[in-house]
């Protein structure tokens, strides 16, 4: 895969991006400024279009909780879909019913994205069928990309399933990107490499992003987690909001219930992820306005 972009340090008008035909057959360095002549943003991205409902959070801190690696058991839907909400949903690509199962949940008032399974660094741990990888070639990594995107509807974005490797390799995230920018979808950078350059693929190709603060439940154990929620807690109340990714084990599912109970008392609101990418998005063009 030859590389896509120089995205070291902070993009600027003379970042270059690589970009592709939507056939695949013809490569252009393209001046970042001339992205929305090859690649218009939408007037409605599906990221708003496809957003749970808002929160009204008033003055609180917000909080976005983020469940990965849903599809594979559908009991784990069932139960969500009784939880109130807005909880984010990351659905993998390939588990079976997908169709049905995030309609359930997105009815319940629950916010969806597609986890997209990437390359890890260790080769023995499998990230899962039609997961992206640096040694594919330029027109498999596309039908894959395509293929895993296209394996249900309604939803605002997606965060990497793994993907420790692929995340630093600037040329595959700069092609991730240009798609969802290409579908007005978001991204959410997992962070499962400290070395990730997803966030800066982003910014460098205008697509909405934000990055996870916390794992909720690496040790499967309430205490530990409710340790974990309340770091979440003490980020929001410090900067405004915080992200966190859980994981549907029934521990970290049951922990969750209790503790979304105690939020109205502690005056911290839980909302959809893209919620807090919108006013992400905002601040970020009105810093750009004010230059």
């Amino acid at each position: 895969m030859p590389p896509a972009a120089s995205i070291e340090g902070e993009p600027s008008d003379n970042v270059v991006a690589v970009l592709q035909s939507m056939n695949g057959e013809e490569q252009a360095q393209v001046p970042i400024e001339d992205l929305d002549n090859i690649v218009p943003i939408q007037a409605v991205p599906a990221w708003r279009l496809n957003a749970a409902v808002w929160n009204k959070a008033g003055k609180n801190p917000v909080v976005a909780v983020v469940i990965d690696d849903l599809g594979l058991s559908e009991n784990a839907t069932l139960i969500l879909t009784a939880m109130p909400g807005p909880y984010t949903l990351a659905y993998l690509p390939y588990a079976d019913n997908l169709p049905e199962q995030t309609g359930y949940v997105k009815a319940a008032g629950h916010e969806l994205m597609v986890h997209l399974p990437m390359q890890p660094k260790n080769r023995e741990t499998d990230p899962g069928s039609n997961a992206l990888l640096s040694s594919l070639s330029q027109e498999e990594f596309e039908r894959r990309v395509n293929w895993n995107l296209s394996q249900f509807d309604g939803y605002v974005g997606v965060n990497n399933h793994m993907g420790s490797e692929l995340t630093e390799d600037a040329g595959a995230m700069v092609r991730v990107m240009m798609k969802l920018r290409q579908n007005g979808h978001l991204f959410l950078d997992s962070l499962t490499s400290p070395k990730s350059v997803g966030v800066r693929a982003a910014k460098a190709t205008g697509v909405p992003y934000i990055s996870r603060d916390i794992f909720l439940d690496n040790v499967r154990e309430e205490g530990a987690i409710e340790e974990q929620l309340e770091k979440l807690e003490r980020i929001a109340r410090i900067r405004g909001y915080a992200v966190a990714i859980g994981h549907p084990y029934d521990i970290t599912l049951e922990t969750l219930t209790k503790w979304q109970k105690t939020l109205k008392e502690k005056k911290i609101s839980l909302v959809p992820l893209s919620q807090v990418v919108a006013a992400q998005e905002a601040g970020r063009h009105g810093a750009e306005t004010a230059r």
